[in-house]
């Protein structure tokens, strides 16, 4: 008994220490990429201009760099960069939170309209009076997490009547999306000039700072731990509520806390960057099916993946088209709706 024990935990170890590695090497293969596209953009830049401006930044180090090229990468590329990659994590784990409490990995804070009623909120903030560039961040940031959680709140409502498909469930976040897509256009064309409603619908990261980075990552700072808490209890509610609720889990609270930090994680970066979706739906996807169905593994697998999703489609949309950029948003729709469609049939066929 002691060796099939003994057996069984060596195993285990190994199957841990596998998926570890995986995790490390993605978040290597992140650094790098992270890394290797700060020279790309329409102002291509040599590797060594790079690398001495940003030596440059250190005071310790006497290095001296060209003033244009220290803008281009300190003003420019870097607060992208970085603004790509913590958005990615928090899109990543809201639709890791999301598809684990509803249980159904076609939902997500885009599909189900949650995204859209957070960027509703945030333009219709702007709109009356709070500005990204006066300190009303937070304000603009709040009205959009009001927004968005309530249309989680009804979606969850919904879920929970009687009789109610998952399919059923993402229709209707479906048709909420559109509703909220059409409001904040109609809002975005009354703020005129200002308030471009095309950069509100297809996402961007070309307005990145790093003010808003930091707004941003105080948000995900406060949240991510908070629900890595829970990532026990969504393994126990992965096997059903019967079993969660067998094992001491408190459903309602699991399921209200966690769906509050996502939601505030995806108000916070829309306010930014406008609506940019599947991001939320593809990560947490590849995550299990690398990870498999533990939490513990998934979120810090999805974040990392999340990351580099976005980084990549937004570095190639703006160096793709030279002195043209191309939307991120587009650019993940492109890639999500036929990756949407693969998961509906997918699902379509194992129920039959």
């Amino acid at each position: 008994m002691k060796q099939e024990v003994a057996k069984a935990d060596g195993l285990y170890t190994r199957h841990i220490a596998r998926k570890t590695m995986v995790i490390f090497s993605l978040l290597a293969l992140l650094v790098v990429v992270a890394i290797a596209v700060i020279p790309l953009g329409a102002a291509s830049l040599g590797l060594e201009d790079t690398v001495r401006a940003i030596l440059s930044k250190f005071p310790f180090l006497d290095v001296e760099s060209d003033f244009r090229t220290s803008v281009i990468i300190w003003e420019l590329r870097l607060p992208r960069i970085i603004m790509a990659i913590i958005c990615g994590v928090g899109f990543a784990l809201s639709g890791t939170v999301m598809q684990g409490v509803l249980r159904n990995p076609l939902a997500s804070p885009f599909t189900l309209g949650v995204s859209s009623a957070a960027c509703f909120g945030g333009t219709l903030a702007l709109i009356l009076g709070a500005s990204l560039e006066t300190g009303s961040k937070y304000l603009a940031v709040g009205v959009a997490f009001l927004f968005g959680l309530s249309t989680l709140l009804l979606i969850y409502a919904v879920s929970r009547h009687r009789g109610t498909t998952p399919e059923t469930v993402i229709l209707c976040g479906v048709c909420l999306m559109y509703l909220f897509l059409t409001m904040t256009t109609l809002v975005g064309m009354m703020g005129g000039a200002a308030m471009s409603a095309s950069y509100i619908i297809t996402g961007l990261l070309v307005g990145s700072s790093w003010e808003n980075v930091g707004v941003i990552f105080i948000f995900l700072l406060v949240s991510i731990p908070l629900l890595l808490k829970y990532c026990l209890d969504l393994n126990a509610l992965a096997l059903g509520d019967e079993v969660a609720q067998s094992s001491g889990v408190n459903l309602k609270r699991l399921r209200v806390v966690s769906m509050v930090l996502s939601t505030l994680v995806v108000s916070s970066v829309v306010c930014f960057t406008g609506l940019i979706g599947f991001v939320c739906l593809v990560s947490p996807y590849l995550a299990r099916m690398l990870m498999g169905n533990d939490y513990r593994l998934i979120f810090p697998c999805a974040a990392i993946i999340g990351a580099l999703f976005l980084l990549g489609t937004d570095t190639l949309g703006r160096t793709i088209g030279g002195a043209f950029e191309i939307p991120v948003g587009l650019l993940t729709t492109l890639i999500g709706i036929p990756f949407l469609l693969y998961l509906a049939l997918r699902r379509g066929q194992y129920e039959a």
